[in-house]
């Protein structure tokens, strides 16, 4: 592990005794494969038992991975963050809703972060998925090229409103806001909504970010593709850059429908991507977003800030991780002069579901991820012990 990263003191110094000892033994237990399966069973069947249960939940697992089920729980964290000169990205993360009135909820939950993220400097974006705003179904037919229907145009444009109300909104209140990526079969769709946003809004500061999941084998044509648009257009181009969270769903439809995936072989070609991309972004003066939990890609961005004469606390570049996750990189970034941020997600528990499931299983599929969280909370155990 790198030295920059393997101060364990700080690294877990916003949490109690008791809050690390829970850490550590839902970490020993992700590690698992088999375990999570049963955990993610157990709590899908829980949450339709009585209450008891349900506040075991949530004592555990959802407390770990998300700051509260309404914007307001999550002051407290969030406060808490901030101490230690941590940013927070609140994320609104109910997923798999299909009505109007859901997507309306969900669009005026993200208005009422950047309300907030108004108020707070401690907040560093607003965060939105567009299938929080509007039916997955209509963004697949719209970028396949279909004929929409009548109810399906009108779903179109409410997702639009949407999308640039909560745009709008955020830069009128001064609040930078970035769009999650989602699935390859909708992503282009979504590109074109943020790059019309970025025409719009990214003139003097780049106030909207996209994000890129390093993890497609075209991404970095992508890239390249936003960077001549935006020379063309005259406009700041943000960028989140991700390694990508929908492998499985991915390399499973390609194989479905009989087309090639659009993921890369193996993950050495998404890291070496991860990596190129980054210099890219850097020598291009893209506005970044470094979104990741390896150690070796943030140590490589830091030498690209240096090499292009970037500081420290420039708030074009900033560094996130989800929060719950890697602490030993956000908070030895922080402190370290660095604008390093935590997505803090929150929303009913029940609804959070989907989230919940992904840490697991991202805990339990991405290589060596419990065992380097169980290491460090070993270790900050016995230093505080020995101490």
């Amino acid at each position: 592990m790198s030295t920059l990263f393997n101060d364990t003191k700080i690294a877990f110094r916003s949490k109690s005794n008791k809050q690390l000892l829970q850490a550590y033994w839902l970490f020993r237990l992700m590690g698992f494969p088999e375990l999570t399966k049963i955990g993610t069973y157990f709590i899908k069947t829980a949450l339709k038992a009585p209450l008891g249960l349900k506040k075991v939940i949530k004592s555990t697992l959802y407390q770990q991975f998300c700051g509260g089920e309404t914007l307001p729980e999550c002051e407290k964290t969030m406060a808490e963050l901030a101490r230690f000169g941590v940013f927070s990205i609140p994320d609104y993360v109910a997923e798999g809703q299909e009505t109007q009135q859901a997507f309306d909820q969900a669009m005026f939950q993200v208005l009422e972060t950047i309300q907030m993220a108004s108020r707070n400097s401690s907040i560093g974006f607003a965060v939105f998925k567009v299938t929080a705003l509007g039916s997955a179904q209509v963004l697949s037919r719209k970028q396949a090229g279909l004929l929409l229907s009548d109810a399906e145009e009108q779903e179109w444009e409410l997702i639009q409103k949407r999308v640039h109300h909560i745009i709008s909104s955020a830069v009128e209140a001064g609040v930078r806001v970035m769009i999650d990526a989602e699935e390859s079969w909708i992503q282009d769709v979504i590109d074109e909504l943020a790059y019309s946003a970025m025409f719009l809004y990214n003139i003097d500061k780049a106030w909207v970010f996209n994000t890129c999941q390093m993890y497609r084998s075209d991404m970095p044509a992508r890239l390249k593709k936003l960077k001549a648009m935006a020379v063309e257009k005259h406009f700041i181009p943000g960028v989140k850059l991700v390694r990508g969270a929908y492998l499985e769903k991915e390399n499973k439809r390609a194989a479905q429908l009989n087309y090639q995936s659009p993921i890369w072989s193996t993950k050495k070609e998404t890291d070496q991507a991860y990596d190129e991309a980054l210099d890219y972004c850097f020598a291009q003066g893209i506005a970044l977003c470094i979104g990741t939990h390896n150690e070796d890609s943030v140590e490589t961005a830091i030498r690209l800030m240096k090499k292009n004469n970037v500081t420290s606390n420039n708030e074009n570049y900033c560094f996130a991780q989800l929060f719950g996750m890697s602490d030993h990189i956000t908070f030895n970034l922080a402190e370290q002069g660095y604008r390093a941020a935590k997505y803090l997600p929150f929303g009913p528990m029940k609804l959070s579901l989907p989230y919940l499931f992904r840490r697991a299983n991202e805990n339990k599929s991405v290589s060596g991820q419990s065992s380097r969280e169980l290491e460090l909370l070993k270790k900050e155990l016995r230093r505080r012990k020995n101490s």
